[in-house]
């Protein structure tokens, strides 16, 4: 009795034992199998280069580059396959971010492009339209990278030319009016003008016009012409004149500057004058030498022989005192003051009457005259004429005198 209940105890430990060992692989054959099904492969495309990773359990993209040790930019693209292959295999792609600048008609502006990406794209980003002429640097082919830099977009502008006497049609590159005419192979003269600024934006079907201008001396002879000079002369009765020296022009040579615009002449501008011949001025020379008085004939029956003896007819004879002035001015009736217009009252003797005046026994002659001015004795009746003289010493030697006034 107790000989089996040993036995039996025996018989149940074994069994436990044996129990506990095929518990122990059934787990372990699990786990194996468990593990192998949460194991597989990724596959990251980073910017052209392959990586492979071996994961286990976790399927996050994040957790994935970070296995891969691949740091993402915030602008940079991350494209992951939507499910795994047949084996189990998962692909990412991650296209770097690049931060590119694109420079057109005078402006920039800043484009995120990626990895694989070339320039043409750049350049749609920033919004420029592109004509058949424009030049792209670097080409529009090109694909980006940390290393592109800038982007340059020149345009390219159709223009017409008027120069040297042609006009032809030029396609240029953005930029100045003096530039476009570089690029067309003109060259401006220092003194050349064109049709618009030259500092201007070129445009697009733009009209430009260069005028040459150039220069010529030109020498012509001209005349000098004489200067007319008078000189006293005392050997000469007063009011008679004599040519001394006849006047002759001279010469010189003229260098003329002549500017000409596009062979035109457009004005002149006189560098130097020589004189070859020197001009001969004409001197003429002008009596101061007073003539002798001569004595006036009063015949008893009315007639008058004036100091030339020439015979003098007279309507009327009026006699009485006499003054002289002198000092210039004009006359009442606006004639500037002269020797022979005399100061009288127009009531008795009307203005413009001509006179003939001289003493009564002929031997003081003040000769003609013409009743032209008045004054302040002769409109009183004081006197019946003020006469003028040329200087103050001639009316003092005239002082006050009786006369007759013949009215001619």
């Amino acid at each position: 009795m107790q000989l089996f209940s040993v036995k039996r105890m025996y018989s149940q430990s074994t069994l436990k034992r044996v129990v506990a060992l095929a518990i122990m692989i059934i787990i372990t054959v699990s786990s194996v199998v468990t593990v192998s099904a949460a194991t597989y492969n990724a596959y990251i495309d980073y910017d052209g280069k392959i990586k492979t990773v071996q994961l286990l359990f976790s399927g996050k993209t994040d957790e994935i580059l970070a296995s891969a040790g691949i740091q993402v930019g915030t602008n940079d693209l991350v494209e992951r396959s939507t499910e795994k292959t047949p084996s189990g295999e998962i692909y990412i792609a991650v296209k770097s971010a690049y931060v590119i600048n694109v420079a057109f008609d005078h402006q920039v502006k800043t484009v995120t492009v990626h990895y694989g990406d070339i320039v043409a794209q750049a350049v749609a980003k920033a919004g420029v339209t592109l004509r058949d002429d424009d030049v792209v640097t670097p080409s529009l082919g090109t694909k980006v990278s940390a290393e592109t830099g800038d982007i340059q977009v020149g345009r390219k502008f159709h223009v017409n030319i008027t120069a040297d006497g042609k006009t032809a049609a030029a396609v240029v590159t953005e930029g100045s009016v003096e530039n476009a005419l570089s690029q067309a192979g003109i060259t401006l003269g220092s003194e050349d003008t064109v049709s618009v600024d030259k500092t201007a934006e070129v445009t697009e079907a733009m009209k430009i016009s260069v005028a040459r201008v150039t220069y010529q001396e030109v020498t012509t002879t001209e005349a000098v012409a004489f200067k007319s000079t008078t000189q006293k002369c005392d050997t000469l009765y007063k009011g008679n004149k004599q040519l001394q020296t006849a006047g002759k022009n001279g010469s010189q040579t003229v260098l003329t500057r002549q500017k000409l615009v596009d062979g035109k002449f457009a004005g002149s501008e006189v560098v130097s004058k020589t004189v070859v011949t020197q001009p001969v001025d004409q001197v003429t020379l002008v009596g101061t030498k007073r003539k002798p008085s001569a004595y006036a004939i009063v015949d008893a029956d009315g007639t008058l022989t004036d100091q030339n003896g020439n015979a003098v007819n007279f309507t009327r004879k009026i006699s009485g005192k006499c003054t002289a002035y002198t000092g210039g001015g004009t006359t009442s009736t606006g004639r500037a003051a002269a020797f022979g217009l005399v100061a009288v009252n127009p009531s008795v003797i009307p203005y413009g009457t001509r006179l003939y005046i001289c003493s009564p026994n002929g031997k003081t002659v003040y000769g003609y005259a013409i009743a032209a001015d008045t004054g302040g004795f002769a409109s009183q009746g004081r006197i019946i004429a003020d006469l003028y003289y040329d200087t103050y010493g001639q009316c003092s030697s005239f002082g006050v005198r009786n006369m007759n006034i013949y009215i001619l």
